[in-house]
């Protein structure tokens, strides 16, 4: 193998790439719609307050600690195709749910609840596979390129995403709004034959047991200081941004009064950021190092958080601060999941990548939903712009992860 900075900038991305990220933006875009439009149905429609809004987040995201780890193994035993195409339509049916039983006035709580724990549960495997499946499409000289790209398009999936939620719920409701991401999870299914025959193959593995297959992808992970930081990084990171959007929404709709077409508008805008930031990303890593630009980034998008609650009064003031609030922590976001993300198609063996990602994934979303609880419950009981600002200053904690290991002076690494 030999050694290639990961910053340097390649040529091209092939055919079978392109066809996974079209049908991944599809979704995605798609699920950002649901990203509003299912917290305003439990809020609009059932009358939800901070509590069941951080439930409701929380269930979405405890399928990371139930069945992440196990996710892994599944990944690297079975053809990535085919789990992809089981996820999606899953996900696409499940999803349909809600405006028909909203439609037959049979909705309620704790059908949200175990309609977005079904839905968690296929994303969970789902995102899992579609890491595991980008370095079987793009040879590791161009993984951060790739990267890049998918990053980019989920950025202006996110800048796109809030305004078309915003609309489908002014223009129908929330509940029927959520049938447009039911639709995208079909369309990502009919693109998955696409993929190259590889992507159908079963890969091979070391142990033969399961407890000895998630015990290695463990033992990569945490046995690597490296890997091991920013791990613990992100995980820090996104247990304190949970918490800020487990009452976020909530914070726009009650406390400052946005209606949803505003709301929409407003995040679209901020999320511009990420769009300039995922085009950054690379030439930010070769200009200040890796180890500096993951801590910068971190650091960044905890400032941003931060901004959301400066302002209440005038109105005016507040929705600008929201939407650079949105703008710089999109941005901070956008070149730090270029870079992390990387950091682990550099250091981790193909054969154990399913299960290295799903180490990851268990323990950085396996706390997303104790942060949402945590934010929940400080926005009920000390208010909503306190728990903002608390999960703002406690993100800027997890930059503490990297300064402290030997990625700190690390300009770049080696495939």
């Amino acid at each position: 193998m030999n050694p290639t900075d990961i910053s340097t900038p390649p040529r091209g991305l092939p055919r079978g790439y392109l066809a996974l990220l079209v049908g991944r933006t599809v979704s995605e875009l798609g699920s950002e719609v649901t990203v509003l439009a299912l917290p305003l149905t439990a809020i609009t429609l059932l009358g939800a307050g901070p509590a069941q809004t951080g439930l409701l987040l929380a269930c979405g995201r405890a399928p990371y600690l139930v069945i992440g780890l196990l996710a892994g193994v599944i990944v690297d035993r079975l053809p990535h195709r085919c789990i992809l195409l089981t996820a999606n339509l899953v996900m696409a049916v499940t999803l349909a749910t809600i405006p028909l039983l909203a439609s037959l006035g049979e909705l309620g709580m704790v059908q949200l609840y175990m309609a977005t724990t079904l839905v968690g549960t296929a994303a969970v495997i789902a995102d899992v596979a579609y890491l595991a499946c980008v370095p079987t499409v793009v040879d590791r000289a161009r993984i951060v390129r790739a990267q890049s790209s998918w990053q980019l398009s989920r950025s202006c999936v996110v800048t796109v995403g809030p305004f078309l939620a915003g609309w489908l719920v002014s223009a129908f409701s929330a509940p029927t709004a959520i049938l447009a991401d039911s639709a995208s999870f079909v369309v990502a299914a009919v693109l998955l034959p696409l993929l190259p025959a590889r992507a159908a193959e079963r890969l091979a593995t070391g142990s033969s047991s399961v407890v000895g297959q998630i015990a290695e992808g463990l033992t990569t992970v945490f046995g690597n200081p490296i890997l091991r930081a920013v791990t613990l990084a992100t995980g820090s990171f996104i247990f304190c941004y949970n918490a800020y959007s487990a009452v976020f929404l909530l914070y726009l709709t009650q406390h400052i009064g946005l209606d949803g077409w505003t709301t929409g508008l407003v995040l679209s805008i901020g999320a511009m950021g990420g769009i300039v930031g995922a085009l950054t990303a690379a030439w930010a890593g070769r200009a200040i190092g890796l180890g500096p630009v993951l801590m910068g980034t971190l650091a960044l998008s905890a400032a941003g958080m931060t901004l959301a609650a400066l302002f209440t009064e005038p109105r005016s003031a507040a929705v600008v601060c929201v939407a650079l609030s949105q703008f710089v922590l999109s941005f901070g976001q956008e070149i730090y999941n270029v870079h992390q993300v990387s950091v682990r198609y550099a250091l981790a063996p193909p054969r154990v990548l399913g299960r290295v990602n799903a180490s990851i994934r268990s323990l950085v979303w396996g706390l997303a939903p104790l942060g949402a609880l945590l934010g929940g419950a400080v926005g009920a009981g000390s208010g909503l712009r306190t728990a903002l600002l608390a999960s703002s200053v406690l993100g800027v904690a997890s930059v503490l992860w990297i300064s402290l290991s030997p990625l700190r002076r690390t300009h770049s690494l080696h495939l």
